[in-house]
């Protein structure tokens, strides 16, 4: 799993690797049972501090999607299948509407954005 962040984002970086962590488990990249890496190894991995890490992974904790076991560190939780197409709906759906306003904003036709989307879809 991959992470990039932004340091001239304006959400916080503790947030960013949130985001993508959360991501991985819905997406399956992060399966139940899978061990997320270790707290000094992740930010040494992103060069940011070990607080930024335990934030981002006690909030995911707070969100049961880890556990931290002692010894073990922190593992990934079984997600409710439910849950996940509602947050994977929900991010197509802002994807889909940040396409539309950009698209607008291009004043490209719908035939011309529904083109686009097609070969963006056929690249993939």
């Amino acid at each position: 799993m991959r992470i990039l962040l932004t340091s001239s984002s304006a959400v916080p970086l503790y947030e960013q690797i949130k985001d993508r962590m959360r991501e991985a488990v819905y997406t399956g990249e992060l399966a139940a049972g899978d061990l997320l890496p270790s707290l000094r190894r992740l930010a040494a991995d992103l060069r940011v501090s070990i607080m930024t890490v335990t934030r981002a992974y006690n909030d995911l904790a707070a969100e049961g999607l880890v556990t931290n076991e002692q010894g073990r560190g922190f593992i990934v939780q079984p997600v409710d299948p439910g849950r996940v197409k509602q947050v994977l709906d929900e991010r197509l759906r802002a994807a889909a509407n940040e396409f539309v306003r950009a698209a607008r904003a291009s004043r490209l036709s719908r035939d011309e954005a529904a083109g686009l989307l097609d070969e963006e879809w056929s690249a993939q």
